[in-house]
Order: structure tokens, then sequence, then C-alpha cells
């Protein structure tokens, strides 16, 4: 059985699959990028195993069962997880990484235009600061607790950063008060 992820109709348009909204949207603009024809963004194998995965269903065990919240993990060129955009460059307008080089918070819907973008500097922003300030949490029973960066399951405590630091826009970067 095979299954069309989409179909480009002349006059009615672009139709997906219901179970794409469920690729990262890296991967779902390579797809659309495809069915229309355009420019590659995402590597065909990446792609093509996320369908697969679609169709048959996670197929491996999760390696992370005591943490709930999704971890991003740089690709090996240092890209940014969602807009595969290199280190030094404007991250892509909906990126969901980027964030508002006047508020500093998530851009994604943020400002219209790359008014407010800000450069993907290969890596999660606020990491940076986490570590400077030693900003960590980690999951227990009772939810998440602040701890060292050494304790097992240690994880940047990206919550505390914004409850108590304010964005400078003039560095691009959260510093304390």
């Amino acid at each position: 059985m095979r299954t069309t992820w989409t179909h480009n109709h002349p006059t009615r348009g672009l139709t997906l699959h219901w179970a794409t909204a469920q690729l990262p949207p890296t991967l779902l603009r390579e797809l659309i990028h495809r069915t229309l024809g355009l420019h590659t963004i995402a590597p065909s194998r990446d792609l093509n195993n996320a369908l697969r995965t679609l169709w048959l269903g996670r197929l491996d065990t999760p390696t992370n069962t005591v943490d709930p919240r999704i971890h991003l993990t740089l690709t090996a060129t240092g890209r940014c997880p969602d807009c595969a955009t290199a280190p030094g460059t404007l991250h892509a307008d909906r990126c969901d990484i980027a964030r508002c080089a006047i508020t500093g918070l998530q851009r994604a819907h943020c400002h219209p235009g790359n008014t407010c973008n800000t450069v993907w500097a290969g890596h999660i922003p606020g990491e940076p600061e986490c570590t400077e300030y030693g900003f960590y949490c980690r999951p227990t029973p009772d939810g998440y607790q602040p701890c060292n960066a050494d304790d097992p399951g240690a994880m940047h405590d990206f919550n505390r950063l914004y409850r108590e630091c304010r964005w400078d826009p003039s560095t691009h970067r959260m510093t304390l008060p």
C-alpha cells in the first residue's frame, strides 16, 4: 500500500496528508519544496526516514523516558535544528528557534519581515547564558528542581533564564538585572 503525502492540483492548490502535521518544520518544508519543484532545503534521507516513520510508526525505543520535554539536537554541521540555516546567517522567517532581536522572545509570529531577525550562532538561544549563570535543572517525581551542572540528568533551565533575566537588544542575549 502506498500513501500520497502531497498533491499539487492545478486549480485547487496544494493538498497535504493529515499525518504530515507531525513532521518537524524543516522536513515539512522540504516535502512542500519537493512537491512544488523548488530547491532542496533538507537531506532527502532525513525526509524519507521521517515519512517512513509516519507510515509505520516509531520503530525505535525512545532514549529519554524520564524527561517529557523535547530536546533539540544540533546537526553535525552546526545548522539550526528548525530552519537549517548555517552558523553566522539569519534564521528563516518562520523559524521556531529564532529569537526576536527586540524582545528576545520566540520570533515565529513576531514582526512581519526580517526587521527583528537574529543570527544563528550554532547553539540553542539561551544555552550560553544558562551555562554562564549556572541555571540548570533536573526532572524529579515532583517536577523540575534546580541543580548543579554536574548533577545526573542536569539540563539548561530556560524557564529560570526567562524568569530571572532580561533581554538586552544591543548584545542579543539574556542578562541578569
